[in-house]
């Protein structure tokens, strides 16, 4: 049986599974918030800190593990153990070295705990996309659906009961357990789930490829992964600098809303970036180039008109009852969010197309300058802007990052012809 019609039947229980650990992470952030800005902006700036230590740790392996074969003698059970140990000692000196900046009083945090669990946490997702990533080569499309559901309740769904039936008598002590217990829950899961994953191998041993030849291996990957989590991360820290935490609460709950369909689309692009590389490996790059194009077409329409229906939601709720100033803030806010993430979701099918006949360099170039003209752009517009200033620049970003990414893909997959087998990436320059 072909891997492609297996992967078929499988979409729809790994994008419903997503879309349950998505939905509950997304009730997690609501409750914070809910309970204190504060708390929340403590927690997604230590979540964009520990998006950016899992980032490095990772550093585009998972990504590039889904495009390798089945049978590919690089990815053995040696080499699987190898990396996630030098994933979880590069995270654990990652964390002891934001530790020693907060105890030195060199990094101010009113709510540490929130943020130190928004790092662990998200230093915990590296672990399980090397999980998924193997998962999904494997075929093992039943067990990753299946943990999918199981972070979902040990790392969210639990702890957001146990928060909300505690708070009814001292709100912190429940934001406390919380916090604590998602953390626990997440180490027993992952720690799981590298143990079942393990079991897809069946007993290979050969040779091992370590760490730090697969971090280089998937160097142009993992700056390009570096380079969209600058830019999607770094305003959420910028703004704690410059506006606080509040601040960052009431933009990162806006930013979190639209960032469900981001996460979404996160674990959509593995599918698309599997089924592509089959797709190039069978019938060549052209049939891959309408197949992309396709995508970004349905993209295009089911994003325009969500945005359509939350433009017009939102202007209706706005005249039709009285809220507060930052709710009325925080709409407005997300009205424009919303065109930003549709920009983003447009441009994915292209990316996951550049990545899979091996033209990560292009996607890398790209993400490299917008998140470099991110770092530069956000400040000037907090400064001019206030609040608006990040959202304005994302927009601005993501229109520009669209265009080149479509340009790109129509001329690049034209390189590749039918039953070529796509040139491997040498060293260059960027």
């Amino acid at each position: 049986m072909s891997a492609a019609p297996s992967l078929g039947r499988a979409a729809l229980p790994l994008v419903l599974s997503d879309v349950a650990l998505q939905g509950a992470r997304y009730a997690f952030i609501l409750y914070l918030g809910s309970q204190s800005l504060s708390y929340l902006g403590s927690f997604l700036m230590g979540g964009a800190v520990g998006s950016l230590l899992g980032v490095l740790t990772d550093f585009g392996i998972s990504q590039h593990w889904l495009r390798l074969g089945v049978k590919d003698a690089r990815l053995t059970r040696r080499t699987y153990t190898g990396v996630l140990l030098g994933k979880i000692l590069c995270s654990l000196l990652g964390l002891l070295l934001l530790d020693l900046l907060v105890v030195g009083g060199l990094w101010n945090v009113t709510t540490p705990l929130a943020m130190a669990i928004g790092v662990f946490l998200m230093t915990l997702q590296a672990l399980g996309d090397t999980c998924e990533a193997v998962g999904l080569l494997f075929h093992r499309y039943a067990t990753v659906a299946l943990f999918r559901l199981l972070l979902s309740l040990g790392m969210y769904a639990i702890p957001l009961a146990c928060g909300v039936l505690l708070a009814q008598a001292h709100y912190s002590d429940g934001i406390f357990i919380t916090l604590v217990t998602a953390a626990v829950g997440g180490v027993v899961l992952s720690s799981l789930y590298i143990w079942k994953v393990a079991g897809a191998f069946h007993g290979q041993e050969g040779t091992r490829v370590g760490y730090g030849e697969a971090w280089w291996n998937a160097r142009w990957l993992g700056l390009n992964q570096l380079a969209v989590v600058v830019d999607v991360r770094a305003p959420l820290i910028i703004l704690g600098f410059m506006l606080g935490e509040t601040a960052v609460g009431l933009y990162g709950l806006v930013q979190r809303t639209t960032a469900v369909v981001e996460l979404a689309w996160a674990s959509i692009s593995r599918l698309l970036l599997t089924s592509y590389s089959e797709l190039v490996g069978e019938h060549g790059a052209q049939r891959m180039r309408m197949q992309v194009i396709h995508s970004g077409r349905v993209t295009a329409v089911i994003m325009a008109a969500a945005a359509i229906c939350v433009w017009g939601s939102a202007l209706l709720l706005v005249r039709i009852a009285e809220w507060s100033r930052e709710t009325i803030l925080a709409i407005s806010l997300l009205q424009w969010a919303v065109v930003a993430i549709g920009l983003s979701s447009f441009k994915r099918p292209f990316v996951s197309g550049l990545i899979a006949i091996h033209q990560e360099r292009a996607v890398c170039r790209v993400n490299v300058l917008s998140a470099v003209v991110g770092l530069l752009l956000v400040p000037v517009c907090i400064a001019y802007l206030d609040i608006w200033g990040p959202v304005v620049a994302w927009v601005i970003l993501e229109a520009v990052a669209s265009v080149l990414m479509v340009h790109l893909f129509l001329s690049l997959a034209r390189t590749v012809r039918p039953n070529q087998e796509p040139p491997l990436p040498q060293p260059a320059v960027l």
